[in-house]
């Protein structure tokens, strides 16, 4: 138990009032008191909070102590104060390497090797979920935690140095876009769903938020998640304060999402862009979208892909992978690369860069042996 107190008496002949502040807490199984006249409630407030961090401070164990359990969970308490928002994930993820390595496995014995043999044994399994062999990138999120806890460890002093975490292989990522006659195909479906009242797959909100993906690359969770506050229509852009990478950053609006919008918009322009009747954000399109997609009978086909399409749009109509990168919110161009190949003159003006080259002296020997010399006057 603790708390500020106020301690209050008189003293003297003439009987004058005195009072001092101070804290009382409960230390070592007995309830420590101190007073001081000189202090106000602040300074009571205060040596409070000094004497709780020196308790708990008392408590920490010796940095050679410390196991990779405990160190999980100061790990997930950190995240969480930081208001993490993977820590779902980040808390499955230490869940199955507290396992697999032992939770009472002591921090430095954490080494290259056993996290080598974790990353290994992880690839041979099979995933209970989708009953087929576990992704590198499922392992790699893994290993991706278990390297920030370490780095996080040896900040916080209890590992000297960070073991080398190797990042399993992984395949070239997923690149699945839209023809434009797919996308026309799409957009009539996504169109019947807001129009189909009594269908199960009802979604009135469908069109708009394709449309908006379509045309601005953004996440599905950055759109459903998106308010009115954060859409501009007088300089025609979303601000997106919520990102994947902690980032802000600002999406212009084309003619056909400034549209889109603008139909969505009523009178009330505050709160969520796409919410129900009662007010609270839509939630979900994935089965009005999944059935639009096969009613569109488009194959193999997700709502993520449609970042992919606004993407690769972009390279083949001739934009240049940074003015990509900063749409996507892309944190590095390594990400964005996975586009480069969609440039339709990107390999034919590197080769025209040659046109200025002559290459007489390559197909004539003599000028060759000409031009080998040197004219330099001596």
């Amino acid at each position: 138990m603790a708390g500020i107190i106020k301690r209050i008496w008189r003293s003297g002949p003439r009987r004058v009032k005195r009072v001092a502040w101070g804290y009382t807490l409960q230390l070592n199984g007995k309830q420590e008191r101190r007073f001081n006249v000189a202090w106000s409630k602040d300074d009571a407030r205060d040596a409070l909070a000094a004497r709780i961090l020196e308790r708990d401070k008392r408590r920490e164990p010796p940095p050679d102590t410390i196991t990779l359990g405990m160190m999980a969970e100061k790990y997930l308490l950190h995240k969480e104060a930081a208001r993490k928002r993977s820590i779902r994930n980040d808390r499955m993820a230490l869940a199955r390497l507290t396992s697999a390595l032992g939770a009472e496995t002591a921090l430095a014995d954490v080494t290259a090797a056993r996290i080598a043999e974790y990353s290994a044994k992880r690839l041979t399994e099979t995933s209970k979920r989708l009953g087929r062999p576990v992704a590198p990138a499922s392992v790699n999120r893994d290993l991706s935690v278990l390297r920030g806890l370490l780095r996080l460890a040896k900040r916080w002093r209890y590992l000297t140095e960070v073991p080398e975490v190797e990042m399993a292989r992984e395949p070239e990522g997923r690149l699945r876009f839209l023809s434009e006659e797919e996308a026309v195909r799409l957009l009539d479906e996504c169109r019947k769903a807001g129009e189909h009242r009594v269908s199960s797959c009802r979604s009135p909100h469908l069109l708009p938020v394709v449309t908006v993906a379509l045309n601005t690359g953004m996440r599905k969770s950055e759109i459903l998640g998106l308010t009115w506050e954060r859409v501009d229509f007088a300089r025609g852009v979303i601000q997106l304060e919520r990102t994947k990478n902690g980032r802000r950053r600002e999406v212009p609006m084309n003619r056909a999402v400034y549209d889109a919008l603008s139909v969505v918009k009523g009178a009330d322009q505050t709160g969520p862009v796409f919410r129900n009747l009662n007010g609270a954000a839509w939630g979900s399109v994935r089965t009005a979208f999944a059935r639009a997609v096969e009613d569109a009978r488009i194959d193999n086909f997700r709502f993520h892909d449609l970042r992919h399409t606004f993407a690769s749009w972009l390279v083949m109509r001739g934009r240049s992978l940074k003015e990509v990168q900063e749409l996507l919110g892309h944190s590095s161009l390594t990400m964005t690369m996975r586009y480069a190949h969609l440039s339709p003159d990107r390999l034919r003006e590197a080769v025209m860069a040659l046109d200025n080259f002559s290459t007489t002296s390559a197909h004539n020997p003599a000028t060759a042996e000409i031009s080998l010399v040197s004219t330099r006057q001596n």
